[in-house]
């Protein structure tokens, strides 16, 4: 693909669920719910954070794919930097490519790990390409473009979470019993959802209840607010939490070159 991957360029297709059409052999589908558990088991393998988490100069230097395919049986890389399941990430990748080709005819080659699509070699360039679609696709909060430092990304998940340990827990089954009840709908219907649909729905309709509720307060002269209240038709992109904490990843690979 010779343009530039990015939710611009796939609105089109996301809008609609439509698959995203690679090449005329290689064509992705949106996940649905119906395979959300192993969904978010596989996608782990595409979002590594490869080039702050690891130290050695080596592997920051690896395409994505070179790097799976480095960590593909070591275990000893996986207990050292304390990442379970690492060393079957590459298979993880695999399947997390026939999940999302469907029907298509994927093939390993078994000497040299070289993966092949309805006949079409896998090389790092289209592996990249295919991870930015899966994720974007998908809706899945990873910015492959963002370098983040490894130390300061868990210290700031660490605090979210903090603040969250107080919020009611829910789990996916929560989620869907939620949905379902609020769309009027049935799990049927939910597990032919997108899981990008599923999130975004659930998203809006916090917003409408949180709105519905602070309009009405307002309303009836009892409650003000000092900020504009936030309609539930605004977008749902959330702004950057790490905004302040990036750094150009090419300033990196300009330090190990």
């Amino acid at each position: 693909m010779s343009v530039e991957i990015n939710k611009d360029m796939l609105l089109p297709n996301l809008i609609y669920n439509k698959p995203v059409k690679y090449t005329d052999k290689i064509v992705l589908y949106p996940v649905t719910m119906n395979d959300v558990i192993s969904f978010q088991l596989l996608s782990q393998s595409i979002t590594v954070r490869k080039n702050s988490i690891f130290h050695d100069k080596k592997i920051i230097k690896m395409t994505y794919l070179d790097f799976l395919l480095y960590c593909l049986n070591n275990v000893e890389l996986e207990q050292e930097y304390n990442i379970p399941e690492l060393s079957h990430y590459y298979i993880y990748a695999i399947q997390l490519l026939q999940l999302c080709c469907k029907d298509a005819d994927i093939k390993i080659n078994q000497q040299t790990g070289q993966i092949m699509v309805n006949d079409e070699i896998i090389t790092s360039q289209i592996f990249d390409d295919l991870r930015r679609i899966i994720i974007i696709q998908n809706d899945i909060d990873f910015d492959i473009d963002e370098f983040l430092n490894y130390d300061t990304e868990q210290r700031l998940l660490k605090a979210k979470k903090d603040l969250d340990k107080d919020k009611d827990k829910a789990n996916i089954e929560d989620y869907i019993d939620s949905l379902v009840i609020a769309m009027h709908t049935t799990e049927d219907r939910i597990m032919e959802m997108t899981i990008r649909k599923f999130w975004r729905y659930i998203k809006r309709y916090n917003l409408h209840e949180n709105y519905t509720i602070m309009r009405t307060g307002e309303c009836s002269g009892m409650v003000s607010f000092k900020e504009p209240i936030k309609h539930w038709m605004v977008s749902l992109e959330e702004e950057d939490k790490y905004k302040e904490l990036k750094t150009d990843e090419n300033e990196l690979r300009g330090k190990i070159g």
